[in-house]
């Protein structure tokens, strides 16, 4: 068998389709088609039928099954062998992703830092939820990944950077906007104002509330912090948010406290597959970003 054989299978299997499969690479579909075929074949294939080809569908056998992660594994450490020998020169590319309440805050300054130190690496950047990141860097897609704990995949490394505090967000007006600190239970009757909950730290909030004895009034959820925080200067509740959010924040129409002790925090981590190539400067872009902290 020839990698294009099997770059044309998994083409095929991950798409449906012959021809959105020739479409993703480049080629005509009797070509593709042609080399799926001879990889089914004797002598030089595997010599069983990968494929049912129900008139438009096209579905794996038992066979096509057994071979799709093989296949993937195969292309993912031929790609990952390329990388290594690119990056044995000057130079080299790091994939890093992050989620949305920590890459608008985190990584202006990260990505600043780190370019001035490494200014022949090819930075990518990637902002996704926490599910993207985590089947982006098992799928090698991603190098490393910036989040929040907990993170439970056993291919997976996971590396602590620092714990950060949360802050309460308040109307400027608000009656509680004049106190240093502001404990978690005077804020429990106020309308709340929460990312939604296919964000990580929605449901945290969520939960630091339930152990604090009450369920939030939510109002409001959004999908971006800087939603939040401008319904909060607008007057429409309250709302909790990584203290990095707060930072630099000069908006007339809100401000920010600390919350009373124990001060609850999320811990930030660093994640990067336990198998697959690891570019010589992801470790210098996790210094970097610990130093954030």
């Amino acid at each position: 068998m020839e990698l294009h054989q099997l770059r044309y299978f998994v083409a095929v299997a991950e798409t449906g389709s012959f021809t959105r499969a020739a479409e993703r690479e480049g080629v005509t579909q009797p070509t593709l088609s042609e080399q799926v075929i001879r990889l089914e074949g004797k002598p030089h294939g595997v010599g069983r039928r990968l494929f049912d080809r129900l008139g438009r569908k096209v579905v794996l056998t038992d066979a096509g099954r057994e071979l799709l992660g093989r296949a993937q594994g195969i292309l993912a450490a031929v790609s990952e062998a390329e990388r290594a020998v690119r990056d044995s020169g000057e130079g080299g590319r790091l994939r890093a992703g992050a989620i949305p309440t920590i890459a608008p805050f985190l990584l202006p300054g990260v990505v600043s830092r780190f370019t001035k130190t490494n200014p022949t690496i090819q930075l990518q950047i990637y902002e996704e939820r926490t599910e993207h990141l985590l089947a982006a860097l098992n799928a090698g897609e991603l190098d490393v990944g910036v989040m929040a704990l907990p993170v439970r995949d056993d291919h997976l490394h996971v590396e602590k950077l620092f714990a950060e505090p949360l802050v309460v967000a308040l109307p400027a007006a608000h009656r509680l906007a004049a106190r240093g600190v502001v404990k978690l239970a005077d804020v429990l009757d106020e309308p709340f104002i929460l990312l939604d909950d296919v964000h990580c730290f929605g449901d945290q909030v969520l939960s630091l509330c339930r152990r604090g004895g009450a369920e939030p009034k939510v109002v409001c959820r959004g999908e971006q912090i800087a939603t939040l925080l401008g319904m909060v200067a607008a007057g429409q509740g309250v709302s909790v948010v990584p203290e990095m959010a707060a930072v630099g924040d000069a908006h007339p129409g809100r401000v920010y406290r600390p919350m009373a002790k124990p001060t609850p925090t999320r811990t930030l981590c660093a994640v990067w597959h336990k198998q697959r190539y690891r570019p010589p400067s992801l470790r210098a872009f996790v210094d970097v970003v610990k130093g954030a902290g």
